[in-house]
């Protein structure tokens, strides 16, 4: 984030030294004038909170005074009326009516009235709403409160039994003359009514500002949005702060925020005559803003200020940076080769006669590295161009960043079509796909090597089964990040051909040209795993040549070796390319035949062998006639080793010999 803001100031900032200077200067003095401004604001802002706060909680207390005396007045209509009714007759209960009904002064000051006995029936009522028949009030708190207490009293706010309306219910006993209570008035207070309490309004903070009373429990009692009256002010979690205290029994006044996150300050008073929160609400916004006005003007003097300074630094910074501005204008020369690096050698004796100095120390030994640097870079192209390996850089976008002259002596592709592009456009999409997953393991920081091979259909044209092993060796930086790969490509063609032919050679019989014994028992037992695998039954055939050694001792060891090479290419011609045909020793032979279907499958290429033997071999001495005896072992599956089921194919060729030879005979494993 920081690094972003220097960057963005640069770009916002002039190009000039000298511009920049003035306008350093300028922001300088700007923002020590703001601060001050700021400063000087902020103190004063914080003198006036706490003279509006004490404003504001001494009003309120003049509220709730008279708030209390509003009260007050309420109960002495009813005491004053409780008091004349001492000399009147209540037992007639239509006098009693018209009694009340003649104290006008109720429909004033109340919502409703009525009269009600000791145990709690309405004797009399008025008012715009009509009890219902046989109210009563007892267990009601402000009236057993009342009887008890002897007194007036002033109940919490609820919803009246009678109108439906959210009341308060002031009540005052009615005394005999032994100063017995003999009745209770009680009267309603509509808090719907508009400013119930009195002319609240005319005493609201400001504008926007406004009072409000609830009671210790949270209930507001009177509100300038009459919707709310009777509603809780809100759940425990989510009071505010000033809102909590007062419920808590904070008074005085305090800073701020409301439930709807407005910034304001708040005062509390407890009206003394209900134990009610009379509250205040003043919105900062409105408070300070004679204050926040003069804060505009006070930043734009110091604008005006920072501009003035801004010009004279300028005028100041062009004296001073006269000089620089001559050892810029000869770099600029030596730049366009006009000069020579001795310009930059001056006779001052200051800063800028030394900076003049190191800078021409600097370009000499700049121009030597530089010098050095192109003749290291020249032997090192030379030496990359004229090696037998292709060399490669490769950055994290797979983009060849070098290429040596060897790569397009191999690959047809010059530097100059390769460089910054990626291996898919220079190799085409098949090649990089073979590279792509030892790449990631070389970006991953590990050394790869593998081979690949370019056939005559490659993209490159490289040439005709061309073999070559890559080694990746991962460029990884000081913070041990790989951002790059270095590449180095081996020709391995003559190579492997050598492996190959050693490979061949040593699984190959060398009379008769097929497997050899060692061929045999590695194709045996990956034959048996396959079987094994997919169900599929398998046979192993063992022959031999009938009487082979009276040919050897008759014909000589020459003609034998001819007929080992002719028996083994008609084996060849009898099976399928699939099957193996391998000599083990002297004239013994095997035959691994996978996939077969049946015994009679089997039955039928062992009479195929029998039959391709029969006809005559055409030896230098003349034609001869050669049988041969197989034994074959049938494998479909089972914990048979390889071992066993050769034995048990020697077992059938023991079997096809006692016959009388020239014949098949057949083993099945799994009997």
């Amino acid at each position: 984030m920081k690094t972003r803001l220097r960057k963005g100031l640069a770009r916002r900032l002039p190009a000039s030294l000298k511009a920049r200077m003035s306008v350093v200067v300028f922001l300088l003095v700007l923002g020590a004038v703001a601060l001050l401004a700021l400063a000087t604001l902020a103190m004063a802002e914080r003198d006036m909170r706490g003279v509006t706060g004490e404003q504001q909680y001494v009003s309120l207390a003049s509220a709730a005074v008279f708030i209390d005396e509003e009260l007050a007045a309420k109960r002495n209509v009813l005491r004053v009326i409780a008091d004349s009714m001492a000399a009147q007759d209540l037992r007639d209960a239509a006098g009693v009516q018209r009694f009340l009904s003649a104290q006008t002064v109720l429909g004033k000051e109340f919502f409703t009235a009525g009269l009600v006995d000791l145990d709690g029936r309405l004797l009399a009522s008025t008012g715009p709403v009509k009890p219902r028949a046989g109210m009563n009030l007892r267990g009601r708190a402000y009236f057993e409160q009342t009887v008890a207490q002897q007194r007036s009293i002033i109940s919490e706010p609820m919803h009246g039994s009678i109108s439906g309306m959210p009341v308060v219910v002031v009540t005052q006993p009615v005394f005999d003359a032994r100063g017995q209570v003999r009745l209770v008035l009680a009267a309603s207070v509509n808090l719907h009514q508009p400013d119930f309490l009195g002319r609240l309004e005319a005493l609201k903070p400001g504008r926007d500002g406004y009072l409000y009373i609830m009671t210790e429990a949270g209930i507001i009692v009177e509100h300038p949005n009459k919707s709310r009256i009777m509603q809780r002010i809100g759940a425990a979690s989510t009071l505010s702060i000033p809102t909590r205290s007062a419920i808590q029994g904070f008074e005085g006044s305090m800073a701020g925020t409301t439930s709807d996150g407005v910034d304001a300050l708040f005062a509390y008073r407890r009206i003394a005559s209900t134990g009610w929160i009379l509250a205040s609400v003043y919105p900062t916004r409105e408070a300070f803003a004679p204050l926040r006005a003069v804060r505009s003007k006070i930043l734009l003097a110091a604008l005006v200020l920072a501009t003035l300074a801004g010009l004279a630094g300028w005028r100041v910074v062009l004296r001073l940076l006269r000089p620089l501005e001559r050892l810029r204008s000869q770099v600029h020369q030596i730049r366009r080769h006009r000069l020579g690096i001795e310009a930059l050698q001056i006779g001052r004796r200051d800063e800028i006669g030394d900076l003049s100095r190191d800078f021409y120390s600097l370009v000499a030994e700049r121009e030597l590295a530089e010098t050095q640097v192109r003749d290291s870079e020249r032997r090192l192209k030379l030496l990359t161009d004229h090696v037998p390996v292709v060399i490669v850089y490769i950055d994290r976008e797979h983009r060849y960043q070098f290429i040596n002259a060897t790569f397009e002596k191999w690959f047809g592709i010059s530097a100059r079509d390769g460089m910054m592009r990626s291996i898919s456009e220079v190799l085409g999409e098949k090649a990089y796909q073979l590279r792509q997953q030892y790449l990631q393991r070389a970006f991953a920081g590990e050394e790869v090597d593998y081979e690949f091979t370019v056939e005559d259909d490659a993209p490159d044209g490289a040439g005709n089964g061309r073999a070559f092993q890559t080694s990746y060796v991962p460029d990884i930086d000081d913070d041990g990040v790989v951002i790059g790969v270095y590449g180095l490509i081996h020709e391995i063609t003559k190579v492997k051909a050598a492996h190959s032919a050693l490979q061949f050679a040593a699984a190959t019989d060398t009379l008769t040209g097929i497997a050899n014994r060692r061929r045999f028992d590695e194709q045996l037992a990956k034959s048996m795993a396959r079987t094994q695998a997919a169900g599929t039954p398998m046979a192993l055939a063992y022959l031999d040549i009938d009487r082979f050694k009276a040919i050897n001792d008759s014909l000589g060891h020459k003609a034998g070796d001819e007929v080992l090479k002719e028996f083994a290419r008609r084996l060849q011609r009898s099976v399928r390319a699939s099957d193996l045909v391998a000599r083990l020793a002297g004239d013994e032979f095997v035959i691994v035949l996978e996939g077969v279907k049946s015994t009679a499958e089997v039955r039928h290429i062992g009479a195929k062998i029998i039959a391709a033997v029969r006809a005559p071999f055409m030896l230098a001495s003349g034609p001869l006639v050669v049988t041969t005896s197989i034994g074959i072992a049938l494998h479909r599956e089972g914990g048979v080793t390889p071992e066993q089921l050769l034995h048990l194919a020697d077992q059938a060729l023991y079997q096809a010999k006692g016959q009388g030879r020239d014949g098949v005979a057949l083993i099945d494993s799994a009997a």
